[in-house]
């Protein structure tokens, strides 16, 4: 969920349900709409590989035949769990792009990496690779996911937040300062509907990224008139 620029003007928020690939299909049919919507769909994955003979693979190309309009990268369970790379979200981030999908890239330290001291360094790193391979001009997403605060039981103060999502925007201007401010930056990481207003009231955050919490109507219906609320 996320106050990302419409274009038209039409909605001061915006949610995108990033579904499981085999739901695609069915709940893009479902949303689709003559009349333009707040609501879109993405993908929490998509293949690095080319179009071709992987079989299993879900590439962009396909995704975007059956509806997706965005694309998940570097998820932290995607990097964690299936131990992919900052060259395989590279490369993921740019197939999306090619693929006419907008890819949100995903990034975020551990809670190593946080009590060492080097929070801006992975995340500048994860970002400055993340988005390596694509092209001026594609539009893109960022979540700031801390690991740390995800699952845990630990949550990020919202000076914590602030502090990261600021540093995400300095570093988004050093790279292409005419298009920064156009870059949503999301937050992820426990949002729940008893923190969301005072996360999505920061001014440098644009979103959130919601997890578990949206997993039930009523809990992502609070952290949704959250965002309302704070638009």
């Amino acid at each position: 969920m996320s106050r990302i620029p419409t274009g038209g003007g039409e909605h001061s928020v915006r949610v995108v349900l990033f579904v499981p690939s085999p739901w695609l299909g069915w709940l893009a049919a479902a949303t689709s709409s003559a009349t333009p919507s707040p609501i879109e769909v993405g993908v929490q994955e998509v293949s690095d590989r080319p179009l071709g003979a992987f079989t299993g693979e879900v590439g962009a190309q396909l995704a975007k035949e059956f509806g997706a309009g965005w694309a998940l990268v570097g998820h932290s369970e995607r990097r964690s769990i299936f131990a992919e790379t900052d060259q395989q979200a590279a490369n993921r981030v740019a197939a999306a792009a090619a693929a006419g999908l907008r890819p949100m890239l995903c990034i975020g330290e551990s809670l190593q990496q946080r009590e060492e001291g080097q929070t801006f360094e992975v995340v500048s790193s994860q970002l400055e690779k993340g988005l390596s391979l694509l092209e001026e001009g594609n539009e893109f997403a960022l979540a700031y996911e801390p690991v740390w605060a995800i699952g845990t039981g630990r949550t990020a103060t919202v000076d914590q937040v602030e502090e990261v999502h600021q540093y995400l925007r300095d570093q988004l201007r050093q790279r292409n300062e005419s298009s920064a401010d156009q870059v949503p930056i999301l937050y992820g990481g426990s949002v729940k509907p008893d923190n969301a207003e005072a996360l999505l009231g920061i001014d440098a955050v644009d979103g959130a990224l919601v997890g578990g919490a949206s997993l039930e109507a009523e809990s992502f219906l609070g952290i949704l008139d959250a965002g309302i609320a704070t638009a």
